[in-house]
């Protein structure tokens, strides 16, 4: 998920008073939407609460549990981790993005980088749905 960055602008009085102000999207602006900011808190914690639970379903090593009683080690399968799946599906797209932008950048003009672009498009989008189902 990305999130819209805003700044205030607006033209400055003699008196250091912002007239005419207002919020524009800008890529390294201070501010955010309440709404995006809340999503990011709700992913955020839902990742960390899902990677708590793999830490303590895993007792530390991550794939054996030693059960000194019993003598044996007891394999232990791998949860389920649809947010952190998501997460890194959405990563992962975003550099499919960058990517697609770099090419973009590197080829400008020259008229043979369409099927490319269109095939990474391509593939940012089956990434994001795969993580949605």
């Amino acid at each position: 998920m990305s999130v819209k960055r805003y700044d205030l602008v607006g033209d400055m009085d003699g008196n250091c008073n912002l007239n005419e102000a207002r919020m524009e999207h800008s890529d390294d602006g201070s501010y955010v939407s309440y709404e995006d900011y809340a999503a990011l808190e709700a992913r955020c914690a839902a990742l960390a609460a899902e990677n708590a639970g793999l830490k303590e379903a895993c007792g530390g090593d991550g794939s054996y549990r030693d059960c000194p009683a019993c003598a044996h080690s007891e394999y232990i399968e791998a949860p389920e981790t649809p947010a952190t799946d998501a997460f890194l599906a959405e990563v992962r797209a975003q550099g499919v993005e960058a990517a697609i932008e770099h090419l973009l950048n590197k080829f400008e003009g020259t008229g043979h980088i369409g099927v490319p672009v269109m095939a990474l498009e391509w593939l940012a989008q089956e990434l994001r749905k795969e993580a949605a189902q």
